[in-house]
């Protein structure tokens, strides 16, 4: 069985609700937020100083610049990137997720997902991956025109291990609703 395969059949869970999502031309395109803007941080000490005599004013100048940046980053983080589009997601597992959508989109092609778990703390999780298939007619569950595969491919494991923790929740609820029934 191949590790694809396997991965299909790993732990899933129904999951009704929308995701946003921007194509990319290439994977190197994906930047996650909080990345991008350590790597700023990081060059901000190598950048040069303006004429500055004293240590005291060269601190200062570089406090002053990295709290300037620091608000930035507060700022970006509540407003997060500006996804374009809108899908409905099917299912999701800790490796990929299925979605629906009316436009049609080739495999192999990468997207940088937002996502958000009901019933969670609303953060959205940014996500990076491609799709790896196209659903046949009876998978879907979404009504849309089209639906696919996606496999992560960048993702923090905080935000998998969150995945896998909503999907375990998932299941016991539905596994009490069951014996409630009968």
């Amino acid at each position: 069985m191949s590790s694809n395969e396997e991965r299909r059949k790993g732990l899933r869970a129904t999951l009704p609700t929308q995701m946003l999502f921007n194509v990319l031309d290439k994977p190197n395109e994906y930047i996650r937020g909080q990345d991008s803007t350590v790597k700023r941080l990081a060059n901000m000490d190598s950048e040069p100083l303006p004429q500055l005599t004293s240590a005291s004013q060269i601190l200062l100048s570089r406090i002053d610049r990295k709290l300037s940046l620091i608000l930035s980053i507060l700022a970006e983080t509540t407003s997060r990137k500006n996804y374009t589009n809108q899908a409905m997601v099917q299912d999701i597992s800790e490796f990929g997720l299925s979605f629906g959508h009316n436009s049609e989109f080739p495999i192999g092609m990468y997207l940088e997902i937002g996502l958000c778990l009901p019933y969670t703390d609303g953060r959205l999780m940014d996500i990076m991956g491609r799709i790896v298939r196209i659903l046949d007619q009876e998978e879907n569950l979404t009504g849309d025109p089209h639906v696919y595969g996606f496999e992560f491919t960048d993702v923090l494991s905080s935000d998998q291990n969150e995945i896998v923790q909503w999907i375990f929740t998932k299941q016991r609820e539905e596994i009490r609703r069951r014996r409630e029934r009968g």
